[in-house]
């Protein structure tokens, strides 16, 4: 009797943490994932006529497995042109720093805009449908290693999110006058 209700308990603790290792664990969601949409660094505003780089990237803590843009159309910009810069290439995942923390980045698009009117431009918000690969530490029972050491196995989880990116203002300004001396100093010839 004694061996009998040992046996049960034993398979009873078994299954508890079969259970446990079961690949329908759900993750926890401490998924941070945004879109920003960017000018070059150091630049806030655009010379008319002149062109410039919109560039949306993305950040999450997490890898990022896909990416598909959510807008099946062309961005437009009333009083600009836009193209896309470079369609068909290749994504690459960085990690990058953003406001004092470290994240996986990827530029997922980039835009030409040259406007063609003063004043200002909106770029308008992008969405995004990402597919996150989230590691998720084992239980299997039979990994001796995976809940006692942080190098036991780990599998990928993947993990279906939503984005989009702000509104980017964009001011449009009329290119300054160059003074005599600037003239000069290009090697123009001034009367």
């Amino acid at each position: 009797m004694k061996r009998t209700v040992t046996l049960f308990i034993y398979i009873a603790i078994l299954l508890s943490v079969a259970q446990a290792a079961s690949p329908d664990k759900k993750v926890a969601d401490g998924i941070t994932l945004f879109a920003v949409a960017s000018l070059p660094q150091g630049e806030d505003q655009v010379f008319l006529s002149d062109s410039v780089i919109v560039t949306i990237t993305l950040y999450s803590n997490v890898n990022f497995e896909n990416i598909k843009n959510k807008s099946t159309k062309q961005p437009s910009v009333k009083h600009a042109t836009i193209h896309r810069y470079r369609p068909g290439r290749r994504l690459s995942q960085d990690v990058a720093g953003y406001q004092g923390k470290r994240y996986y980045a990827v530029a997922a698009e980039q835009y030409v805009l040259t406007p063609s009117d003063l004043g200002e431009l909106t770029f308008p918000a992008q969405q995004y449908d990402v597919v996150l690969g989230v590691q998720v530490r084992s239980n299997d029972p039979f990994d001796p290693f995976g809940s006692f050491f942080p190098f036991g196995r780990s599998q990928t989880q993947q993990v279906k999110k939503s984005c989009s990116s702000a509104p980017l203002k964009i001011k449009v300004a009329k290119r300054p006058r160059k003074t005599i001396l600037e003239l000069q100093q290009s090697g123009a010839m001034v009367m």
